[in-house]
């Protein structure tokens, strides 16, 4: 059993939550549980088949094999989740160093991440065809890649950092010229969401002090975000999401205000944790059928939900309130937990990234 249920009453604001929350233990990232979920994304960085594209041909000449175009990142059926299954990858090796898996996951990431293979990436993104390609989902994740990377103390980690960079730094334009362009944040509970990738990019640039993309996201999200109220949460979630929209902006707005303004900020856009109000991001999302893997990203979007919810918890000044965010991210962790390694390879190419990144927190 992955999943320990005693049921238990929540208070707060002198009110009782009317709905019994599953009062379950709070995993943490042991090695146990590193090498289970590691042994995901080691699976499939390499498995070119099944495989979605995901950009569109202007000519013959790139009618070739997505292993050539891209053979840094060809696996996990897309090109994002390639990137982020390295990046999990490396998160675990540099928290577990000793880890049984460890020379299988060093040799993996010498292949993929050679100056030849990351020159070939770069050439492929700077084609006029492919600026769009992956933005800007795949991106932040790339970012959060090179992230972890430069700061790994290992001689090895600093020579892929070094082949990474010039795509990084290509990407990281090209946000910015992105955002001068986007008149209005992108909302859905999928990989457009604008507010998702702001958080993995300004953990990108604090780390490498990228200061002018840092700059630019928070400036726009002041415009953007800081005069949302009322965040309809009770239309969470759409049935393929694996993001929640409000809370991903709440996340985001809790790295970009100070404490004093989250605060304020927070209180107007989700005004009331009643089940009511708030029900549907209490409860976990219903899911029918794993092995689908559009339904099946809806076991992602309980670990989405965790983790946001803890980020959100971090920067509440009552106690009460910020108990009941933290009890509501352990319930959907553990469930995030139980129902994963039904999803099949569907699920299974991307899921450890999202349980791993939780599980971190």
């Amino acid at each position: 059993m992955r999943i320990y249920n005693v049921l238990f009453f929540l208070f707060f604001s002198g009110c009782t939550i009317n709905k019994e929350i599953e009062n379950v233990e709070n995993i943490k990232l042991d090695e146990t549980l590193a090498k289970e979920l590691v042994s995901l994304s080691i699976k499939c960085v390499d498995k070119k088949y099944p495989y979605k594209i995901g950009y569109r041909f202007v000519d013959e000449n790139w009618l070739k094999p997505h292993y050539e175009i891209t053979p840094s990142f060809y696996g996990c059926w897309d090109w994002h989740s390639a990137v982020h299954g390295h990046w999990a990858m490396i998160k675990i090796l540099k928290d577990f160093p000793e880890i049984s898996e460890r020379e299988v996951i060093l040799n993996k990431l010498e292949n993929n991440l050679s100056e030849e293979n990351l020159n070939k990436e770069y050439e492929f993104f700077k084609q006029d065809f492919a600026k769009g390609f992956e933005r800007t989902y795949g991106w932040a994740w790339l970012m959060k890649l090179y992230s972890e990377l430069v700061t790994w103390e290992d001689e090895r980690a600093q020579i892929w950092a070094s082949n990474m960079k010039p795509l990084v730094k290509l990407l990281s334009d090209r946000t910015i010229k992105f955002l001068d362009k986007l008149s209005t944040p992108l909302r859905p509970g999928t990989h457009a969401n604008t507010a998702f990738s702001f958080s993995l990019m300004i953990e990108y640039a604090a780390v490498v002090k990228d200061d002018v993309l840092m700059n630019k996201i928070k400036d726009y999200s002041i415009k953007n975000f800081f005069g949302d109220k009322n965040c309809p949460t009770n239309y969470e979630p759409s049935g393929t999401d694996f993001l929640s929209p409000c809370l991903a902006e709440a996340s985001l707005m809790s790295f970009v205000l100070d404490k004093p303004e989250f605060n304020k900020w927070f209180y107007n856009f989700i005004p009331s944790f009643n089940e009511k109000d708030f029900g549907s991001i209490i409860n976990p999302p219903e899911v029918l059928d794993p092995e689908d893997p559009g339904i099946g990203h809806l076991i992602g979007l309980m670990f989405h939900r965790a983790w946001t919810l803890k980020d959100i918890a971090m920067k509440l000044n009552n106690d009460s309130d910020k108990k009941l965010l933290q009890n509501i991210a352990k319930n959907h962790s553990a469930k995030g937990y139980e129902i994963m390694f039904e999803s099949g390879y569907g699920g299974e190419h991307w899921l450890a990234t999202f349980a791993i990144y939780n599980f971190s927190k």
